[in-house]
């Protein structure tokens, strides 16, 4: 049924929640297992350039990457006992658009992702990772809470 699943992780306890269950889901199923992250881009106003500013727009992208690879190290470790087919990726860009986007490419069977857990009116106002994936995906999207 499913072969590809993928788990977008955050750092969060909902990530983590979800990608301990697309673990159990990955075994049962002898399915290959991707845990994705991505990395926000820094606002386009932020200074880019060769001066001071640059290089601490340079540092704090150096150290968004340094996080990106601690929080896939973190759950990868942390699903080892599982004995699974199992790989980590991380990318940059909105995090929806490229979860879909990886989602499509890859051609994956299911997303499996944890819920932000925000109100139902909070939720509708603000949107959520979760939500524009669960719009927008190419194939099933199981939310955990």
């Amino acid at each position: 049924m499913y072969r590809k699943m993928l788990v977008p992780v955050d750092g969060s306890h909902r990530a983590a929640l979800a990608a301990e269950h697309g673990a159990q889901l990955a075994k049962h199923f002898k399915a290959h297992l991707t845990i994705f992250h991505v990395i926000p881009p820094l606002p386009p106003y932020v200074n880019k350039y060769e001066d001071r500013l640059g290089e601490v727009y340079h540092n704090i992208e150096k150290q968004m990457e340094e996080n990106g690879k601690e929080i896939l190290n973190r759950v990868k470790e942390e699903l080892a006992h599982y004995g699974l087919d199992l790989e980590v990726k991380s990318v940059w860009g909105n995090p929806a658009e490229e979860i879909c986007r990886e989602a499509r490419e890859g051609r994956y069977d299911i997303i499996i992702m944890g819920s932000r857990g925000l109100g139902e009116i909070r939720g509708y106002l603000m949107g959520s990772v979760s939500n524009r994936v669960v719009r927008h995906a190419p194939c099933p999207v199981l939310i955990v809470r």
